[in-house]
């Protein structure tokens, strides 16, 4: 556990600082409490930074308390003034290393932006680490109320206690309801910052302790207005805690990695919808080759009763009786298309499910398939792809003859 522990005695020295996560900040709450002769030994295990602005405020107490006449004023403006300078010098700190990060979101993404979803998996635990100074960076997926770390990255550390980190999330399924910290991410798609993770109520015990972790930092990562993942990064064993500028800056990268996950997400998905195409239609020009292969009697479209006065040079593809076969092509049962179940084949050309038909044509699906059923019937199919192998046959037939 990376803490600090000062001593100080009743009358002000000596002073003793160990260790020393900033030697200039501590040294100074040291100088400070011996000054307001606080006799006690104090385990510090926050920013120091917090630290500093509580001594600060005591000092100005007790300024705004004392006697005119008390010499120590001359001492407490002194350590005021230094302190006042550390805020300063942390501050210009902070903002130099903000303004980098941000640089470095921007790089990460940058180069992050045309990686597949397994690829982002693989590399942002590790872009974290080395981009934004993290000693650890850890994604993982949410699914159905469940935290499933999917990478685990630790920066140049192969210590026993790393190994049994790496095991730990190895595999690991941790129910939200027993991460409480996890499970507000999730609720309110906003990011979380643990300074005290072991006495902290909302944290998963388990993995803190495995993790021997001081503090962490963790961000959503979203996708159509749903939280899918989850960043989590942190500095063990070092003199660097996790701070609320750490928060910002991982909260930034967290939204601008949703929109590069969203991107990948999409495009698997279209090239999962291209490659089922593919396989529909590469089914239908199967069925046409054998169709076009093998003999076949008179096929001409039986002309519509309806019709039946009409000059043929008036027929096109919309009539309603195009697609209606002969007797000895689709068989007794034959009979005309209508403009419904040519609309469910067009639909069904593309290689959409039952439910997508429906939904596309505003039907239930039991509507769809009553209506397929009604097609096969007609077309004397008995697959998708026959039918709609035989719907395209037709269609070219009626395009084709004589006007």
């Amino acid at each position: 556990m990376v803490c600090g522990v000062i001593h100080v005695s009743s009358k002000g020295a000596p002073v003793t600082v160990h260790p020393a996560p900033d030697d200039t900040t501590w040294q100074l709450v040291a100088e400070s409490l011996a000054f307001l002769q606080d006799s006690r030994t104090i385990e510090i295990r926050r920013d120091p930074a917090v630290l500093l602005g509580d001594t600060r405020r005591r000092l100005e107490r007790f300024l705004a308390d004392a006697d005119p006449d008390d010499d120590r004023q001359m001492v407490a403006c002194r350590l005021l003034f230094r302190i006042h300078q550390d805020q300063t010098r942390r501050l210009h700190q902070d903002t130099v290393r903000t303004a980098h990060a941000a640089d470095e979101v921007r790089r990460i993404v940058g180069d992050l932006i045309e990686t597949d979803t397994d690829g982002l998996i693989d590399q942002v635990p590790q872009r974290i680490c080395r981009n934004l100074s993290f000693g650890r960076a850890m994604i993982s997926s949410i699914a159905t109320a469940v935290w499933i770390p999917r990478h685990l990255h630790i920066e140049c550390d192969d210590s026993p206690e790393s190994s049994a980190f790496l095991s730990y999330v190895d595999g690991a399924r941790i129910p939200l309801a027993q991460a409480p910290l996890e499970t507000e991410i999730v609720r309110t798609r906003t990011s979380a910052m643990s300074s005290r993770p072991d006495d902290d109520r909302r944290t998963f015990k388990t993995i803190v302790e495995v993790a021997h972790c001081d503090g962490y930092v963790a961000a959503p990562i979203m996708s159509r207005g749903r939280v899918i993942g989850i960043l989590h990064a942190d500095r063990p064993n070092d003199r660097s805690r996790v701070r609320d500028s750490d928060l910002a800056i991982l909260s930034a990268l967290g939204e601008c990695l949703s929109s590069v996950f969203e991107r990948a997400i999409l495009e698997e998905r279209l090239r999962r919808s291209s490659a089922r195409v593919d396989e529909v239609f590469g089914e239908i020009t199967a069925e046409l080759s054998d169709i076009a292969g093998s003999p076949a009697p008179d096929r001409r479209p039986v002309a519509d009763p309806v019709l039946a006065d009409r000059p043929q040079t008036d027929r096109t593809l919309t009539d309603p009786g195009f697609a209606r076969p002969t007797e000895s092509s689709a068989g007794p049962n034959s009979g005309f298309l209508t403009a419904r179940e040519r609309e469910v084949l067009t639909q069904m050309a593309t290689g959409a499910t039952n439910a997508q038909i429906a939904y596309a044509l505003v039907i239930s699906e039991e509507t769809v398939k009553s209506h397929l059923k009604q097609i096969s019937k007609k077309l004397g199919t008995t697959s998708r792809a026959a039918a709609v192998a035989r719907f395209a046959q037709l269609s070219s037939q009626a395009c084709l003859q004589p006007r």
